[in-house]
């Protein structure tokens, strides 16, 4: 894939806001397309109205509940409404499962193209949805 290709992914400010040499840290390419999903499983639906109309998730609301079949089955509505909202995938493949410690792990393939996929695992718990690891294919 060439870059011109990935850079259509996008290019934004990290989310952690760090500098290096005096130059605030880019998200690049399939980077940012995975920080775009989880900026908005991070952010309760609707708490950026004022700027973003039906920007963000329920996702944090299943912390805690009984890890049943059909608490799955919401986990992955939320998942599929939020995936739908991003304009840069063509197709999607996730498995939504809880670990014994209570948290919700999401592994997710996403393809920008039928061509290209990225590879990322997600932990939902109490300090909200993070990056567990990442590979590119």
């Amino acid at each position: 894939m060439g870059e011109e290709v990935l850079y259509e992914l996008g290019v934004d400010f990290d989310s952690v806001l760090d500098f290096h040499d005096g130059d605030i840290i880019l998200s690049k390419y399939d980077d940012n397309l995975v920080q775009s999903i989880v900026n908005r499983l991070n952010v309760g639906l609707d708490e950026l109205d004022l700027f973003y109309l039906n920007y963000g998730s329920i996702m944090l609301n299943f912390l805690g509940w009984k890890a049943t079949d059909e608490t799955i089955s919401f986990i992955k509505s939320e998942l599929e409404s939020v995936l739908k909202s991003e304009g840069r995938l063509d197709s999607w493949e996730y498995d939504v499962k809880y670990l014994q410690n209570g948290k919700i792990n999401i592994e997710l393939t996403l393809y920008p193209n039928p061509n290209y996929s990225i590879n990322a695992n997600f932990t939902v718990n109490e300090d909200g949805v993070t990056i567990t690891e990442e590979e590119e294919e």
